[in-house]
């Protein structure tokens, strides 16, 4: 068995792509199968619908990665880089970085909005509007929920799962594989901008390719996998737990709109804070890195 997985981690960079792309369609069509035979293929029920988009996150983004670590590493919990400690203060710092820059995040959105297209794409531009409302709809019964129970289920679905199996696979899998071809930071922007584009929401595309570059920095500067988890996991989070809370009464300003139009300083003043943080974090773990080797 060391042997084989010996001969597969010398493979080139192109088989290593192809298997983990083989493993994903595998994954994705068996959990389709399997929602099919228990669930009917109902795509009027919204459980049916939900159960559906459990099945495929874990199927296309938290199986491949494992399996892929499995078949190309001794030490497959290294290799995804999961096998660290948690440092809470890390996590606490994440997450506070997170919420402070979703102003600026909706600014860069909203930008991104404005963007046309020469006429000779016009066929292109029809069809990705047609693409990003249909997401918005699905996403939006996705979030409509008015209890507890559901509310829980949601963070579950929508805010961890895609979370965890998210960055497993473009920060722990893809981005892994293309830097043994060229160096960390060309393979953390290929990785964002891949990440980005499967989404199929071209209007929100910087945003989320900004947003998945910082992940992949922050898997390279910490070398700790949880921080990117974390960092992705709030959020979606914020906007679950808003989107409830809004549906259930509460009078809140629309989240995606903080940092846009009448506070459109506040965007400014988010992006500031972003470049200072990144930056931050980058000191931080180079310092922390190297006491660690020191001591």
């Amino acid at each position: 068995m060391t042997n084989f997985k010996g001969m597969l981690a010398q493979s080139g960079i192109t088989s290593k792509l192809l298997v983990l792309v083989g493993l994903t369609v595998f994954f994705t069509i068996f959990g389709m199968l399997v929602w099919t035979l228990i669930l009917h293929a109902n795509t009027t029920d919204i459980n049916s619908l939900k159960w559906l988009q459990l099945i495929q996150s874990v199927g296309m983004f938290v199986l491949p990665p494992f399996v892929f670590a499995y078949l190309y590493s001794e030490k497959p919990m290294n290799f995804l880089n999961l096998d660290k400690r948690i440092i809470w203060s890390d996590i606490a710092l994440v997450i506070m970085f997170m919420i402070v820059i979703i102003p600026f995040i909706n600014l860069l959105g909203h930008l991104n909005q404005q963007l046309v297209l020469p006429k000779v794409f016009s066929g292109l531009e029809t069809w990705m509007k047609t693409s990003e409302e249909q997401a918005m709809q699905f996403t939006e019964k996705l979030l409509d929920v008015h209890n507890i129970r559901a509310l829980l289920f949601n963070i579950f679905l929508i805010a961890l799962i895609p979370a965890l199996g998210e960055e497993l696979f473009f920060r722990g899998a893809l981005q892994g594989v293309i830097q043994q071809k060229t160096n960390v930071k060309a393979a953390i922007w290929i990785a964002a901008i891949i990440f980005s584009a499967i989404h199929l929401q071209f209007y929100g595309f910087i945003p989320r390719m900004l947003l998945g570059a910082f992940f992949g920095y922050l898997l390279m500067w910490s070398e700790n996998m949880w921080l990117p988890i974390a960092a992705h996991f709030t959020n979606n989070v914020l906007a679950v737990i808003f989107y409830y809370l809004k549906n259930n009464g509460y009078q809140l300003p629309d989240i995606d709109m903080i940092g846009t139009g009448n506070t459109f300083w506040l965007g400014c003043i988010s992006g500031a804070f972003a470049l200072l943080g990144f930056f931050y974090f980058k000191k931080r773990f180079f310092h922390k890195n190297n006491s660690e080797v020191n001591s």
